[in-house]
């Protein structure tokens, strides 16, 4: 039976995805073009339009502006790259996750996850957020026209609105797939009972592709994270805008790493209860067999291996993990929501020093 589902799938009604899956662009290819278009932006016209170096009457310079730097040579193309390589990701995800489903339900979960995919109109938010973006770049940008490198003319005003358009656009797309196929992976482990996981197993290796998948997200995520502290740290931040971004990263980053773990660890901590309660109920009544056995002085009765099997029974299920992944999983994960912040804080800890 066909258990899988590609990647055309997960892009779904997303124009521009399917755009980009349609001149086959590799990720690599799609954040070098993305890297090209912004070396135009960023040197070569503002050189022609002479705002590229410092001068009387330009409050800002192109080669100055670490912000805008730092979100056209590195933001831009790292979204752009995860945009494209994330429905493949995704796809692999249910690769390894849906064959763990009994085989009865196998085709339903499938055709149930392709179409929540494929009818998403994420598109449509991403939309909406975009262009909410740019209605408050435009009357930001306004107040510096003439006055900044990319405002210095309404060509330069233009390609920095659309650009801050496909970002948001991007980002949210990005987000909802990542929603619906957490859910999904949800809907799927709530009909695969789980055991007791004490080493590797089968259900390790989807385990595994989900916490590979979920790092990569932060990863993804932490870029995001550098851009906002650099606004914050070296430019003066845009109200509400910009603390609507700092809130959602601190809150959706981690979150959005656990979603797609949260019905697996409901299972594994309902197997641990279970396991214990069997234990337990097993010894005690063991126990109460040899407490008889002392009251009628039968000492043949007394010897049990039984009771000590038991106890390292429930030793060792008692430190059973309930959650998927490896503690240190989730240490790498705070720290690369934090990380952009610390490092961006330094580096302007030690411009003021320098």
């Amino acid at each position: 039976m066909d258990t899988s589902i590609n990647s055309q799938d997960v892009i779904g009604r997303d124009p521009f995805g399917r755009l980009l899956a349609f001149l086959k662009l590799k990720p690599w290819q799609a954040a070098l073009i993305s890297l090209s278009f912004f070396l135009v932006y960023l040197v070569v016209l503002p050189a022609w339009f002479g705002v590229l170096l410092p001068k009387e009457g330009l409050e800002r310079s192109s080669i100055v502006d670490r912000v805008n730097q730092v979100g056209f040579w590195i933001i831009h193309p790292v979204v752009i790259l995860f945009y494209v390589w994330q429905p493949n990701a995704i796809a692999g995800l249910y690769h390894w996750v849906l064959p763990l489903a009994p085989a009865s339900m196998q085709g339903g979960l499938l055709r149930a996850s392709r179409m929540l995919h494929k009818a998403s109109r994420s598109w449509i938010p991403g939309t909406l957020l975009g262009g909410g973006v740019v209605y408050l770049g435009v009357t930001y940008i306004l107040g510096y026209m003439g006055i900044r490198w990319y405002s210095v003319n309404w060509l330069m005003a233009a390609i920095l609105q659309l650009s801050r358009f496909f970002l948001f656009y991007m980002i949210t797309i990005v987000l909802m797939r990542h929603l619906v196929a957490a859910f999904n992976l949800n809907r799927i482990y709530h009909h695969i009972k789980l055991p007791v996981l004490i080493g590797q197993s089968k259900y390790g290796v989807s385990f595994d592709a989900i916490t590979k998948y979920g790092v990569s997200f932060a990863g993804f995520g932490g870029a995001l994270g550098l851009f906002i502290a650099m606004r914050f740290f070296y430019a003066a931040p845009v109200f509400p805008e910009d603390a609507i971004y700092l809130g959602l990263y601190l809150v959706l980053v981690p979150l959005a790493f656990l979603l797609p773990f949260w019905q697996a660890h409901a299972n594994m901590r309902l197997a641990r209860l279970e396991a214990l309660s069997r234990i337990s109920d097993a010894l005690q009544d063991e126990y109460d067999r040899l407490m008889l056995a002392v009251s009628s002085a039968d000492t043949t009765e007394l010897p049990s291996d039984r009771i000590a099997t038991l106890r390292s029974l429930l030793e060792l299920t008692e430190k059973a993990p309930t959650w998927p992944f490896e503690n240190w999983t989730l240490y790498r994960v705070f720290a690369a929501t934090i990380f952009p912040f610390a490092m961006t804080g330094l580096g302007l800890l030690l411009d003021m020093l320098i």
